[in-house]
């Protein structure tokens, strides 16, 4: 395991990153209701420390465990890193560094800690702190091969997957950046007025829990971004965090569909129910047609080439399968 990287310095930034990213993405994916009520009476890794009445108390969990998959998917590359090693990983790292960096202001500007715990805004601080000091460290072994040829421009051939790409990158960046600059706007166009914390969690969230959000999708925008306009060749190291992620969050839709913890009161609310599986099956669509313009070219399984051709399409059920079973289990059980 991690036997990519050979800096131990940068070893280390990049494991306690994948820690910490695990540790949130768990704890907002599977206990997010607890988290945003203090942690009480229920069981939570973390929780915001708010007290019943405070307003942090009972706001927004359905889009903190929605925030909670998107970190999911930042674990995964970070692991995918640490396995596959770093030669031409800025089109994963400067992305991450750019997204994270956003998701530290966002959270330093619009988090309102008054009543609630002040980790978040440190934590963050950190973990982009030592991101990208890995990415520097990483130079050595060759992080940016291939930055200084650079030349964006439409280098994706297939048609499909060239519209696929368009929409996952234009309607990316308007979601994206609309969440980080303006989330009180969101809010407004997804709630008819504000909803008091809940005991279950389902208040209205705060501008800092949807800027989070914008922060979070704005990394695989510019994936996808990097995959349309530098071209396919050898991107499955970005598409695959984004295919798992996108299928974590369609599967923790429907789960909580079944069992009742998901907002469908606005229009909007349900169209976003619609959204979630539209950018997966976008996703699926351009990474398996452009197969043929390499984009599985260099790919390695903890270091060593991939030789099954098939690979991805028997791990995407078998992953379904077990994410699905994780959300049912519980949501039903616990």
């Amino acid at each position: 395991m991690v036997k990519g990287i050979n800096s131990m310095p940068a070893k280390v930034c990049l494991g306690i990153c994948a820690l910490v990213s695990l540790i949130y993405s768990l704890n907002f994916m599977f206990y997010a209701d607890c988290y945003v009520i203090g942690g009480d009476g229920c069981f939570t890794i973390l929780s915001n420390d708010a007290a019943e009445g405070t307003q942090a108390w009972g706001r927004g969990a359905p889009e903190t465990a929605f925030n909670g998959t998107l970190m999911f998917g930042m674990f995964l590359a970070v692991m995918l890193l640490l396995n596959e090693g770093a030669k031409g990983m800025w089109r994963m790292m400067i992305p991450v560094i750019i997204g994270f960096s956003a998701l530290t202001a966002s959270i330093w500007i619009h988090g309102d800690f008054t009543d609630a715990s002040e980790t978040p805004k440190y934590a963050t601080l950190f973990t982009t702190i030592l991101y990208t000091a890995a990415y520097f460290m990483l130079r050595e072994e060759g992080v940016n091969d291939g930055l200084s040829d650079y030349k964006p421009g439409i280098n994706v051939k297939d048609k499909g997957a060239l519209v696929a790409l368009l929409v996952l990158v234009v309607t990316g960046l308007f979601y994206a950046l609309r969440m980080i600059f303006t989330p009180d706007s969101v809010i407004g166009d997804n709630f008819d007025e504000i909803i008091p914390g809940m005991a279950n969690g389902m208040g209205t969230p705060s501008d800092a829990i949807v800027a989070v959000t914008g922060s979070l999708i704005l990394i695989y925008t510019l994936w996808a971004g990097l995959t349309l306009t530098e071209g396919a060749k050898g991107k499955w190291a970005v598409i695959h965090p984004s295919i798992f992620c996108f299928m974590t969050i369609v599967i923790s839709t429907y789960v909580g569909l079944v069992i009742g913890d998901a907002r469908t009161v606005s229009d909007l609310q349900k169209m976003d129910l619609i959204v979630g599986p539209v950018v997966m099956l976008l996703t699926m669509l351009a990474y398996f047609r452009l197969r043929d313009e390499g984009m599985e070219d260099g790919m390695t399984i903890m270091g060593e080439p991939v030789e099954d051709a098939h690979l991805m399409s028997k791990m995407l059920p078998v992953f379904g399968v077990v994410i699905g079973a994780l959300f049912a289990i519980n949501g039903l059980f616990f």
